[in-house]
């Protein structure tokens, strides 16, 4: 359902300078809060970004009164509304969300009051970068200045600022303001004050529906968006104010912990991150790794011990495995994260997969974060050397904060051919690791950044055709 839109004849008129500014759908998502609607409106109209490339969308998740805007404001404003069916605000960004007409989307939850720069700040990324995934500063005030005459835009005195939380402040110190940021880094993002580039927003699938209740459906997005190739930055001069302490100082404890707890369990089977679901869960749903390890050249045997090195190095990964032999080896990896891939095309062999429709949550889910492309399978190069699951995963997180989104794995220059022949200096690539930012980034036009590193130097050889199992499994080979 759609109200009609209001301020359209304003929004118009635009010429000059201000056709170079950028436009900018602001979506609120709304329940029962006129008087927080009221002064959101107020703040956005004091903003100097100018109204006429300003749309606001109020997405009202079932009010039993529908939100009404006032008459005559300087931007064009429109009302989208789903029936009450619990809290739905995040199917309430998404409805909003498919209704702005900005080519960047400024999320505000509907208690938010943005300071006069506050979209020129959070838009300048998005404007620039259709990767640009930007967090505001949200501030919170003592929610008795509203009573005092205090309005939106004017300074806010300092005995009625309250504190920070300290956790964000101390993430974005930590990251360069998210400059180095990793799968991990969606811990950082609010909706509540999060602007995006409308393409990323599309090609992360954007807010998912299915959410209901409070908290973490910002957080999955946020996690979406990194997966697709966001970059996330934190942007301290994007200011807006809430008129309440942060969730950590609200309410009960006890309640305060009830509600975490959900959201964390919520989120294990959304979101791929060590963060999110430990080390050693193996879950339905999104993958940190998938990996294809290749037993043509290698043999059974090898291949065998090359599924069990990247299971116990990721063990939550899904492993397929082509050109397996023997039933017995087959036997061997009757593990439900293995699954044996005979007549697998060449479309199937690549390192990756076609980029999926943009809006296709689905799909996006569907690919993995890392895809592992084992063409000779290895192990560590140490006898009696395992691999650490806890290590294994702080590489992931190193590349990931570095930028590198495709590394190769080397092997050994190869030998001579004929007798007296200097050795050839050519490395033949043992394996492929590929990050999924670098499907959507390269979509968009982005390039990535690729390593090439030798296995020794990683700690990892090839796995010997005769290999002696029993010593591996063992512990002394």
């Amino acid at each position: 359902m759609t109200a009609p839109v209001v301020g359209r004849e304003a929004a118009a008129e635009t010429a000059g300078p201000e056709a170079s500014v950028p436009e900018v759908s602001v979506v609120v998502p709304h329940y029962r809060a006129p008087a927080d609607l009221e002064r959101l409106v107020a703040a956005l109209a004091a903003q100097d970004h100018p109204a006429s490339r300003l749309q606001l969308v109020v997405a009202d998740d079932g009010s039993p009164e529908p939100p009404v805007l006032p008459a005559g404001l300087p931007f064009e404003a429109v009302v989208v509304a789903q029936e009450d069916h619990g809290f739905r605000a995040s199917a309430a960004r998404a409805l909003g969300a498919s209704a702005a007409e900005g080519r960047i989307l400024a999320f505000l939850d509907g208690d938010m009051l943005p300071e006069p720069g506050y979209l020129t700040a959070a838009c300048a990324a998005p404007a620039a970068s259709v990767d640009a995934v930007v967090v505001g500063r949200r501030r919170h005030l003592d929610p008795a200045l509203l009573e005092s005459g205090w309005r939106p835009g004017e300074p806010v005195p300092e005995a009625a600022r309250l504190p920070e939380p300290a956790w964000l402040a101390e993430a974005y110190q930590r990251s360069g303001d998210l400059a180095a940021a990793d799968s991990t880094s969606y811990r950082y993002v609010i909706s509540a004050v999060l602007t995006v580039a409308r393409e990323v927003y599309a090609d992360a699938g954007g807010f998912d529906p299915a959410f209901v209740g409070y908290g973490g459906e910002d957080w999955e997005l946020a996690h979406r968006l990194w997966r697709v190739g966001g970059a996330f930055r934190h942007q301290p001069a994007a200011v807006a104010w809430q008129a309440d302490e942060d969730f950590g100082g609200r309410g009960d404890a006890a309640e305060r912990t009830a509600v975490k707890q959900r959201e964390a369990l919520r989120l294990a089977a959304r979101i791929t991150a060590t963060t999110a679901r430990g080390h050693g869960l193996s879950l339905p749903g999104p993958l940190r790794v998938g990996a294809r390890v290749r037993a043509e050249a290698s043999g059974d045997a090898a291949a065998v011990v090359g599924v069990d090195a990247l299971l116990a190095a990721a063990p939550g990964a899904r492993v397929g495995v082509t050109g397996l032999g023997s039933g017995a080896a087959r036997a061997a990896l009757a593990d439900p994260r293995v699954w044996i891939m005979d007549g697998v095309g060449e479309a199937a062999r690549a390192d990756l997969p076609p980029a999926p429709a943009r809006g296709d949550l689905g799909a996006v889910r569907g690919i993995p974060d890392w895809s592992c492309d084992v063409r000779t399978p290895l192990r560590p190069a140490a006898p009696g050397a395992r691999p650490d699951a806890a290590r294994a995963a702080d590489w992931l997180l190193r590349l990931e904060r570095a930028g590198v989104e495709r590394v190769e794995v080397l092997g050994e220059p190869q030998a001579a051919e004929e007798p007296g022949e200097a050795a050839r200096g050519e490395r033949p690539v043992l394996a492929v690791l590929t990050c999924s930012r670098a499907l959507w980034r390269s979509r968009r036009g982005g390039d990535s950044r690729v390593w090439r590193v030798p296995a020794a130097r990683l700690g990892w050889a090839p796995v010997a055709r005769d290999v002696d199992l029993e010593a591996w499994w063992g512990g002394w080979g």
